[in-house]
């Protein structure tokens, strides 16, 4: 028994709840098990208990074993003194509060059923990539993609925690904030924290000044970014002779170009080419999340983000040497990337902020309408037979496989709920 089934036991009553009695032999009627407490003070609070035909409403506190109450010094904090009822696996005598009141106590060892207890050890000795992946197809599909709904909102609301602590830093500027975390998308895994500490040495005010002028956006970029100190063709030295000034200007600090990577990029998500295009998003959209949140369509989200490098760029993946023409633009995976990680966690943070649900669902519409994410997770999933048909689903999933099953929290996984059921 450990502390986790323990309260998973009380919190779903997975016990017989019929003609309950304390170990003091009083009938018991649970009414609310209460809501569970993170906090400093008794397991669970705004109980609502019946003993011996008293409504009892106050906390309950759980323990394995009762004499736990005396090692924890609960009989001497009276923080516990609202407890109304303990509940333990096995009672081996009788607690008080800090008043000299005793305190009721169940005991649910002689209540539990060992069935599911055995089904619980079970599941948690197996040796399976998802413990629960055999038996996926014996659960309803509306429950499992009740949970998957549940769980798409709620890695949008663990990914909005960084961006919230930026938008704070920020003094709430919500352009601010979505550069900073487009700037971090545009860097996928590799130079991800390259982008987001030029976007921190570069801040949007500075480039919004040069709006009007790509030349001098360029020049600031790829200047603080590093990459013009050993430029040789003449569209380089442009841009060094521009950026000479403006850091002066500015004071700006700048980077070292080994700060980024290129070792094993395909040459069109090399940084130079996501630098080049995150100047002509803020070239065309200065004040790019302002439109953002105006759009109601994932067309039209999508038809901002579809920007496109000519001149320089358009024979050109750096500054060393020119390469065969080609069109360079953001692909269809980057800009799902971007509504993925930036665009929707944002709108999520933008509805509360502004108390206006409605950018919570299009966030929710938006990623239901961007197409699933193609890797390990999703892949292993679909094989277990469950469907994937878009980013709402394949998000879910990876919250599923990360918060849940990796770490063997089937106890709050609404998926491990039915199977510790099943009897």
């Amino acid at each position: 028994m450990n502390e986790k089934l323990l309260h998973y036991i009380w919190q779903y009553c997975q016990f017989d709840v019929l003609n309950l009695k304390t170990t003091s032999n009083l009938p018991v009627v649970i009414n609310n098990v209460g809501q569970p407490n993170t906090n400093a003070g008794a397991d669970f609070k705004l109980a609502s208990i019946k003993i011996n035909d008293i409504e009892w409403r106050g906390d309950v506190e759980l323990h394995f074993k009762s004499s736990d109450w005396n090692k924890h010094f609960h009989q001497k904090n009276p923080k516990y003194n609202s407890v109304i009822l303990h509940v333990v696996w096995l009672n081996d005598g009788d607690v008080i509060n800090s008043k000299g009141e005793l305190i009721q106590c169940l005991e649910l060892k002689p209540i539990v059923n060992p069935k599911m207890l055995n089904k619980y050890f079970e599941l948690m000795n197996r040796k399976k990539w998802v413990l629960c992946q055999d038996d996926l197809k014996t659960i309803d599909s509306f429950i499992i993609s009740q949970f998957l709904s549940r769980l798409s909102v709620e890695r949008m609301e663990q990914k909005s925690k960084q961006i919230i602590i930026e938008f704070e830093e920020n003094t709430n500027d919500w352009e601010t904030t979505f550069y900073n975390s487009l700037s971090y998308s545009l860097g996928l895994k590799v130079n991800a924290f390259a982008f987001l500490r030029l976007a921190k040495l570069l801040p949007l005010n500075v480039l919004k000044k040069h709006r009007d002028n790509l030349l001098q956006m360029e020049a600031l970029l790829f200047g603080t970014a590093g990459f013009l100190k050993n430029v040789v063709d003449s569209y380089g030295n442009d841009l060094k002779k521009e950026y000479q000034f403006l850091k002066h200007k500015y004071k700006l600090n700048e980077m070292e170009e080994t700060e980024w990577m290129f070792l094993r990029l395909r040459p069109a998500s090399f940084p130079t080419i996501r630098i080049a295009q995150l100047a002509q998003l803020i070239y065309s959209n200065p004040n790019l999340f302002s439109k953002i949140i105006s759009c109601n369509h994932i067309s039209e989200l999508k038809a901002i983000f579809s920007v496109q490098l000519d001149g320089y760029w358009m024979n050109h993946y750096h500054f060393k040497k020119k390469s065969v023409q080609k069109k360079k633009k953001l692909g269809q995976q980057i800009i799902d990337g971007i509504i993925i990680n930036s665009i929707c966690p944002l709108l999520v943070i933008y509805s509360k902020r502004k108390n206006l649900l409605e950018y919570q669902d299009k966030a929710i519409r938006f990623l239901e309408d961007t197409a699933a994410e193609y890797n390990i997770i999703t892949k292993r999933f679909s094989e277990f037979g469950l469907e994937i048909s878009s980013a709402f689903h394949s998000q879910a999933l990876i919250q599923l496989k990360s918060k849940y099953c990796d770490i063997k929290n089937c106890l709050n996984c609404n998926i491990g709920n039915v199977l510790l059921s099943q009897q």
